[in-house]
Parts: C-alpha cells; structure tokens; sequence
C-alpha cells in the first residue's frame, strides 16, 4: 500500500507538458551525454553485473541509479557499500527514487530531446508510451523522472519500445516492425506521421523484427544493429543454416541501398554473433541472442558484452576498435543477461548533455584525390551561441596537431588545410566551443581522429584545373580580376588572411573586377575560389 501511495506522490508532483514546440533534436547514443541510467536490480547476480558498468562508466559520465524507495529499501547505504565492495567509485554516483517492474530500462524509459518551449532549446523526456505488456509501473516512470528532475514532459500517442528504435540523428529513423501490430488500430503511414513528428526524422523504415534468433518475444533492434555515427551501421550476421538468416540479410539488402544524410551508402560493418555455451545458436524466441551489437556508448567509452566464446569475443573487440579509434572500450560478461532476453543497453539509457551541441561533418577518410590543399566542411547545432570552432590536423609524422580556426560562415563552416603533397596521409579532428559546453568530433579526440591520404597519380588533372585560374594584378592594392580561360562564369570566393582568419566570402564571376582595396591591407592572403569543377586556392600579396 505505501508503494503505490508514494507512487501517486511522485506522479501527480507538477509538470510541464510538451507544448507550443516550434523544433525537437533528438541526439543519438553516440553523442555527448551528461550521464548514464541504471536501475539497481536486487538481484545477486545482476547486481554485480550493475556494478561493472558503474565501475567502468563512472569516469566518463555521472550515473544515476533508480532505487525502490519503499521504506525497507529507503537507504541506499547498502547498494553504495556493494558498490564499494566492488571497487566502484561512487563520488559521481546520485541514487533516483522511483519504481519499476523490470530492469530493462532501453525498453521503456525516456526518449530525451531538446525543444523549444521559451526561447531556447531545452532538455525534455518523451514517454514511448509501452503499455502493452500489463508493466503499468514501467509505463509509468518516464514521468516519475520528469517530475524528479524538473524537465520537460510529453506523452507519445503511439505504443513502442525504445530499445527497438535505432536513429541516424539526421535522417533516418529504423524501426523494428513489431511496432505496426502494437499499434494495430493505426495505419502504417499514421504511425510512420506521428515517429516523424517525434524525433523530426526525415524518414522512417521499417525493418522486420528476427522471430528465431533468441531474445525472446521482446527481440529488438538493439540485438542485431547499432549505429556508431552518423554513417556507420554494426550488422549482426549469423551462420546461413540458421533460419533468421535471410530475415537479417534481407536487413543488409535494404540498408545497403540508402543513401545517409551526407548523400553516400552507409557504411555496414558485419559483426558475428555469438553461439551459446554449447556451441550452437538460438532457433527460436525463447534462446538466447548473443549479439554484440547490443552494446553501451557513453561519450568515449564503448561496452560491449562477453558471452565467454574467446574467438567471437575477441573479433568483436577487434571490430569495434577499428571501427572507434581512441575510444576505450571494455568488455562485460553479459551471457546471463542474454539467458533472461536481456543486455548491456537494454538495462541502461543516456541523458544526453545539459545544452545542445553537435558538430555535423562529412568525414574524410581512406584514399582521396590529389589536391595540394583540403577543405575541411561542418556544421555547429547549437542551443547557445557558438563561441569558436577548431580544426586541429597534422600531416605523416607530425607528433602534434597543427590547431585552426574554423570560419563560422554560412552556408557551411569551413578551413583549408594547405600545402599537401600526393601521397600524404592527414590526421584530424574537430572542436566547438559554445557559452556552456564544448564538444570534439569524433568524441575520442584527441586520442580518436579521422584519417585520409591523397592519392600520387592524380596531381596532374589537378594542375590542369588550378591553371584554368589567375589573380591579376599580383602582387597589387586590392582591385584585381580572377581570370579564367574560359568565358566569364560563377564562382565563390574566400579571402583568408595569414593568422587564417576569413577576411570577406562571397560569390562572384571570373573576368569581372574585384574591388576590395579598402578592406584589404598590405600582407599575404589566400583566396579560394570554388566552381561546379572544383576548387583552387591562389596566393595574394597586397602592396599598398
């Protein structure tokens, strides 16, 4: 009777309804994030599973556990000394008063996004709205944290479980499609309308839920994808003797085919599934699924489960590693919590960070044409003013990073990074800076970067088109002519002045006269001038 007679103090506690919202961003798990949520299980095994991922998480975020605040349960001296006892680290540890059925937090805990309800973006939890399976105490606790934490609060008019909701944080939303037969009073487009409204996708697919892979009745997404950035997708594969195999193949087929935010296929990276401990997989639901893909991100940390098969394990270590460079990554023992239709990220869900802020890049990487110079282009989402942006890079042996100011023109942040050579290989990684917080991409920089070398046979058409292209008069005072071969035709032109800054951008036709005499004074410059061709950079000296 007290549990439920404090359940309804906690509900009926004041809150904000999502209203009047003008724009939601919902950031992705592979984002920067304030804290991680666990329940604590009162379970002796589960228990000590809990405490390994406090013990390696709680240096790289804070933790919130969620306690039963029943009062035979009210301290939690206990669970903090259990912590202790496990060598866990518990300055960063804040305990959260609220009730559930179950630990599996992924399925029914808060959607958290940012939305604009005065005249910033502010943080608030969205309710997935899972009622179809008699948990009324789960259903119930995105609100109970709402009302806890002061945030934001709304209700989703449709029944999902979150942990089978994987999103690209642009572009796409992927659903699992079990969510069409909890819904079953709504069509499909209703249902793809209101997701959309929801997390601002721009599209919805549709992926078949596997039936015979393990994980039981609940087998989500998170137990055969996870998306690691904005343009890499982990794909479980299993043995093709298994009957889910062409179910998840069929996956493969249809991701394969899509174009991401960035207007190029995703990168699918295959990651075996484990057998169980006898040696075979699951043949149906009430198996275990031994994915690695149900795995946890927290800002530079990646935990990924063990299921005690050497081999497998290890190639998952090695699969995420080259797919994550500088991120640490740690493996626990989550065979039990497989047997229970259970894992890592299931039991656990991120609150990302207080205000937003995202860095949106193409990145370079791999074999890339000869250019003696490289453009480097982002974007800076932001719930406050964005300060400054860095570029930080270095070239083959350089030992440190060479840092850059990243103009924060529109319609696309830029920096240039000059006097390459065929065949070099660049290193580099982002950062921005806003009033309150700051960001790097990838979020392992400066241990993690991206890396690209230019290719040595193709400097020659490169120097063709650099010659379409001249400054005259150079040196000069300012006005001068951009002079191609070829009839007079649109181009942009970037001014950079020699501490790198950007002077003017604009656009422009060649063979037309440029007047800029009273911006520019006397001292080296770098113009780039881009077209439908290409770009080029030139040197301009102004003697005045």
């Amino acid at each position: 009777m007290l549990r439920y007679t404090l359940l309804t103090a906690l509900l009926i506690i004041t809150q904000i309804t999502l209203v009047a919202q003008l724009a939601i961003t919902i950031p992705c798990e592979f984002e920067k994030s304030e804290k991680l949520l666990l329940t604590w299980p009162y379970n002796g095994t589960f228990d000590t599973t809990t405490a390994k991922i406090v013990g390696v998480a709680n240096e790289y975020a804070d933790i919130d556990i969620i306690y039963n605040p029943d009062s035979n349960m009210f301290d939690t001296t206990q669970i903090r000394s259990f912590l202790q006892i496990m060598s866990c680290d518990s300055s960063n540890i804040s305990f959260v008063p609220a009730y559930t059925n179950t630990s599996m937090l992924r399925q029914y805990s808060p959607i958290t996004g940012y939305g604009v309800f005065t005249d910033t973006l502010e943080r608030y939890l969205g309710n997935p709205g899972f009622d179809n399976y008699s948990r009324p105490v789960d259903d119930s606790l995105t609100q109970q944290l709402a009302n806890y934490w002061s945030y934001n609060y709304t209700d989703y008019s449709i029944n999902f479980e979150y942990s089978n909701i994987q999103y690209d944080g642009l572009r796409y939303l992927f659903v699992g499609d079990r969510i069409l037969s909890e819904n079953d009073t709504l069509s499909e487009n209703d249902i793809r309308f209101a997701l959309n409204s929801y997390f601002n996708s721009g599209e919805v697919l549709f992926l078949p839920n596997p039936e015979q892979s393990g994980g039981g009745s609940l087998n989500s997404l998170e137990n055969y994808m996870k998306l690691i950035d904005f343009e890499t997708i982990l794909l479980s594969s299993i043995p093709d003797t298994l009957p889910d195999y062409t179910t998840i193949e069929g996956i493969y087929d249809e991701l394969s085919s899509l174009v991401n935010y960035y207007g190029r296929p995703f990168n699918i990276v295959r990651i075996p599934s484990a057998p169980q401990s006898n040696g075979r997989f699951a043949i149906d639901q009430s198996g275990a699924n031994m994915s690695y893909t149900n795995s946890i991100i927290i800002n530079d940390l990646v935990i990924i489960p063990s299921y005690g098969v050497p081999y497998f394990d290890s190639l998952a270590l090695e699969i995420y590693a080259e797919n994550m460079p500088g991120y640490r990554i740690e493996m626990i023992d989550a065979s039990l919590l497989a047997q229970n239709h259970s894992g890592l990220h299931t039991i656990s869900n991120i609150i990302p960070q207080r205000s937003l802020l995202r860095i949106l890049h193409e990145k370079l990487s791999g074999l890339q044409p000869y250019s003696h110079f490289v453009k480097i282009n982002c974007l800076c989402e932001a719930g406050n003013q964005v300060d400054n942006m860095w570029l930080y890079y270095k070239v083959n042996d350089d030992t440190a990073f060479t840092k850059k100011e990243i103009h924060l023109v529109c319609p696309m942040h830029f920096a240039v990074i000059e006097k390459l050579n065929p065949g070099d290989t660049v290193s580099y990684y982002i950062e921005a800076n806003s009033t309150q917080t700051q960001i790097f991409y990838p979020l392992s920089a400066p241990e993690g970067y991206f890396t690209f070398w230019m290719d040595v046979v193709s400097d020659e058409s490169e120097n063709i088109f650099e010659q379409q292209y001249s400054i005259v008069p150079n040196p000069g005072n300012g006005i001068f002519t951009i002079k191609s071969s070829e009839l007079s035709h649109k181009i942009e032109v970037s001014i950079i002045n020699a501490n790198g800054q950007l002077v003017k951008s604009f656009a422009g036709r060649t063979n037309e006269l440029i007047n800029l005499r009273a911006l520019l004074s006397a001292g080296y410059y770098t113009i780039i001038v881009k077209s439908d061709e290409g770009m080029t950079s030139h040197t301009l000296i102004i003697n005045n």
